[in-house]
Order: C-alpha cells, then sequence, then structure tokens
C-alpha cells in the first residue's frame, strides 16, 4: 500500500496517524479536511488507503475510483485500488490490474504489483503463472523478501525442492532469525536428502521458539531421527 506525494501539510499528521496504525484518528482528520472542500487527490488517497487498512475495502474501492477518474497518472490510487480488490476476493481483476502497474516502464511500484500479482494467481490455483510473476518481482528487486519468500513456497509446492531451499536460504541470510524460513528449509533440506542440514536447521527451529506451531512440526520431523 502507498501514500501518494503532493499530499496537503493539513494531511501530515493524518499519515502519521496511518504510518502508526491508528486509522480512526486518521480519518476523522482527512473526512475534516473533505468537509472544507480542500481535499486533494493525493488526500483522498490517504482516505481510502485509511479504509482498506482499517477493514474495509469495499468503500475503499469507491474512493480509489473516485480519485482515479479525477487523476487516471496517479499510480498509487491503482495500486491501492488493485490491493482493495485483492482483500475483497476480487482475484482476476485485481491480477489484471497489478500486471498493468508492472509492466509500465514508469514507475517504481512495479517490484511490488509483481509480487501481488502473484498472490492473486496463487489464490486463484494458477500456481505456475504466480510462480512468474514472484520472479519477475525479484528481477526488478532481487532483495525483495517478500517476494523471495513466496517463490521459495511456490518452489517447493511444485516439487522443485533444490530450488525452494535456495529460496528459503538466500531469505535466511538477510532475517536469521526466521522460525518460518528455517522451518521450510529444514524440511526441504530433508527431502532432498540432506539430513544433517536439516536436523541443524529444525533444532534451531525448536531452541529459538519452542512453544511455536513451528516448533512443533520441526520435532515430527526430528523424531524420525531420534
Amino acid at each position: 500500500m502507498f501514500l501518494a506525494v503532493n499530499a496537503s501539510p493539513a494531511c501530515d499528521r493524518a499519515a502519521y496517524y496511518v504510518a502508526a496504525g491508528d486509522y480512526g484518528r486518521a480519518l476523522r482528520q482527512l473526512e475534516g479536511v473533505r468537509a472544507a472542500g480542500t481535499s486533494s487527490a493525493a488526500d483522498e488517497n490517504l482516505r481510502g488507503l485509511a479504509l482498506m487498512l482499517s477493514g474495509d475495502p469495499t468503500k475503499a474501492i469507491a474512493v480509489f475510483d473516485a480519485v482515479i477518474a479525477s487523476d487516471p497518472a496517479m499510480i498509487e490510487a491503482r495500486f491501492n485500488r488493485a490491493v482493495a480488490l485483492l482483500k475483497t476476493g476480487q482475484n482476476a481483476k485485481a491480477s489484471a490490474e497489478f500486471e498493468k502497474i508492472a509492466l509500465d516502464q514508469h514507475n517504481m511500484l512495479r517490484a511490488s504489483a509483481a509480487y501481488h500479482d502473484a498472490l492473486a494467481l496463487d489464490r486463484m490455483g494458477r500456481t505456475a503463472d504466480a510462480l512468474l510473476w514472484a520472479d519477475r518481482s525479484l528481477a526488478l528487486d532481487n532483495t525483495f523478501d517478500s517476494a523471495t519468500l513466496l517463490a521459495a513456497a511456490l518452489r517447493e509446492r511444485s516439487g522443485q525442492i533444490e530450488q525452494a531451499a535456495r529460496g528459503y536460504f538466500s531469505y535466511l541470510q538477510r532475517h536469521p532469525d526466521s522460525i518460518d524460513a528455517m522451518l521450510r528449509f529444514g524440511i526441504c533440506a530433508q527431502r532432498a536428502g540432506r539430513i544433517d542440514v536439516a536436523r541443524t536447521y529444525l533444532h534451531k527451529v525448536v531452541a529459538l521458539a519452542p512453544d511455536s506451531l513451528q516448533a512443533a512440526q520441526a520435532r515430527a520431523f526430528l523424531v524420525m531421527w531420534e
């Protein structure tokens, strides 16, 4: 989700509230600006974002529609609208919008749009297409952690175990305490016949988060070697 540039100074506080997760206060601030008749397209994009994040993506879509009608070039509103479509289960529509943004050479949201398109495609059961777009996201930004993890999960699900393991390991290099990535890397290592590596990482999961669901899953594998 993205804020638009050139929001009015009066909405700086609302943007702060959105960043802090206080969506109710943000909306009250933005409604005041709207009531005064001074709300800009950027302010309205912020209002739509606050609505979406507060749990009302349907109302947010209507706001983003109005913003786009007044300023079709506002890429942030187009992106946020696609996220709202995804949140309301309109996966095919969201995917189409994300692909338009990802293929547009003139914006900074391409990697995030490609990643979100992968999410939409995965929800539609199109695993191969989802993996293609997750990889496109990484081609645009090879440090995009969410895309790294998603691509690894899609490869694991597709039976590409060694490639999945490399993806999880890449993620772990930047996030060495991620028990989710540790667990999946350990399971992939086990499936690839690297039992010593699997044991090492599964024990790490148990040591770091002994009461977690991930630790319970790790123990289920470790029992086989005890």
